[in-house]
């Protein structure tokens, strides 16, 4: 691999995240719509091409996936947070005949690892854990103000989901569960998308379980991967969101423990007739299989509503797997705009949604649409005040804070290395 190759390839990735947080955004503020609200509650109603059918029922759902994206959140995370101490990993099988079944491989260190020293443990959980837990503290208590400056208050025109939002406990105890990232049961009110920050939390403390489940996937690759759908469909079918969400983390693992053999045969397929074309194939398969429970929905019933959402997790997969290994799409997603909005999206992430739900109820459900043309471009410059103002001073502290706790602790032929920066 060329220099270029894998900054190239984190590029694509933290635009896909960028990607996924715009369609959170757009998911949210569709949501303010009382027609949309009602399609997501019940589709036996939902007339022909209504707002609330394009929303939910037609292939458009992809603009508007926003829960469905949160999985391709849990993917990137499992990709890119075990990747880095692969590539520390003392011996990383080289691809070649025999690696993805684990026989016969060779081994040699691969994008640059470094071997002799392993990966910086003592640094990595100051490091993560300032990372993640400041920008939520600060997205917490901003919320709170703004739902203090707009109180909110529910009549019954608003909507299913906007009704949900009419109680928020500002109780200094909600509070300060909601800012612990994994203190709360149950989903938060006063910044609910912070829900999906638990798992992300936890799978940051149990990184070094990913990094060494990732390691042992590098064998039977297949069965492992059969193993983890197999999983992730069991907590669909009994409701267990353990089972449901983990596994995207460790299929994420799994990708970045192949990532060489995968990008050598990317490589073989596309010097084939036909190659471009099974590629754009694999590329539809992934947005398909993420919205296939709502293409489907009015035709299902249990169990087969729960066996389509569970469709979620290899259709997230398939994405990640499309802009980690397809240099077109690679490509397309390199350019200035969704490079930015990759920048901004852990922050977009947090801060959008009170904004969302404050100015769909200052303009009601008559005129939800303006509520959308404000809190959209307001959403993206407070992302950018927050990125700038608190998450890169976050991500200042967590490396200072991480370097001073391994500097404490010295191991042999230590080495800080930077957390990959595609990494939120």
């Amino acid at each position: 691999m060329s220099a270029a190759e894998p900054r190239t390839r984190l590029v694509a990735l933290d635009a896909l995240r960028g990607v996924a947080a715009v369609v959170v955004l757009v998911h949210h503020v569709s949501m303010t719509a009382p027609s949309v609200s009602a399609a997501y509650s019940s589709s036996a109603n939902v007339a022909i091409f209504s707002t609330g059918w394009w929303a939910t029922l037609s292939p458009l759902k992809i603009l508007f996936a926003g829960p469905e994206f949160v999985l391709v959140f849990f993917v990137l995370s499992g990709f890119v947070l075990v990747l880095s101490p692969l590539r520390r990993w003392p011996w990383t099988p080289r691809s070649g005949p025999g690696t993805a079944s684990g026989r016969g491989a060779d081994t040699e260190p691969v994008l640059g690892a470094a071997p002799a020293h392993g990966y910086d443990w003592l640094a990595y959980y100051p490091r993560r854990i300032i990372r993640l837990s400041i920008p939520v503290i600060v997205s917490v208590a901003l919320a709170a103000i703004w739902i203090t400056l707009v109180p909110r208050t529910v009549t019954g025109s608003e909507g299913a989901w906007m009704a949900k939002q009419g109680s928020p406990d500002l109780g200094i105890g909600n509070l300060l569960r909601e800012a612990s990232i994994v203190g709360f049961t149950g989903r938060p009110d006063v910044n609910p998308p912070l829900w999906s920050l638990a798992w992300e939390m936890w799978f940051s403390l149990l990184l070094p379980v990913g990094v060494i489940l990732a390691v042992a996937t590098r064998r039977w690759t297949l069965t492992w991967v059969a193993v983890m759908l197999g999983v992730s469909t069991a907590g669909y079918l009994l409701g267990a969101e353990p089972l449901m969400y983990l596994p995207a983390f460790g299929l994420g693992a799994l990708i970045a423990a192949n990532l060489s053999t995968l990008q050598a045969r990317s490589a073989r397929l596309l010097e084939r007739p036909g190659g471009t074309l099974v590629w754009g194939l694999i590329a539809v398969s992934g947005p398909v299989l993420l919205i296939a429970y709502w293409l489907a929905r009015p035709l299902l019933s249990e169990p087969w509503n729960s066996l389509a959402l569970a469709l979620r997790v290899p259709g997230a997969v398939l994405i990640v797997a499309t802009v980690a290994l397809w240099p077109p799409v690679q490509r397309l997603l390199s350019g200035r705009l969704l490079r930015w909005l990759g920048a901004i999206s852990f922050s977009l992430y947090l801060v959008h949604f009170p904004v969302v739900v404050t100015f769909a109820q200052l303009f009601g459900p008559e005129h939800w649409w303006w509520g959308a043309l404000i809190s959209v471009p307001l959403s993206l410059v407070l992302a950018q005040l927050m990125y700038r103002w608190v998450e890169l001073p976050a991500q200042a502290l967590a490396t200072r804070a991480g370097a001073a706790f391994s500097a404490g602790h010295p191991r042999p032929e230590a080495a800080t290395t930077s957390e990959n920066p595609a990494t939120r």
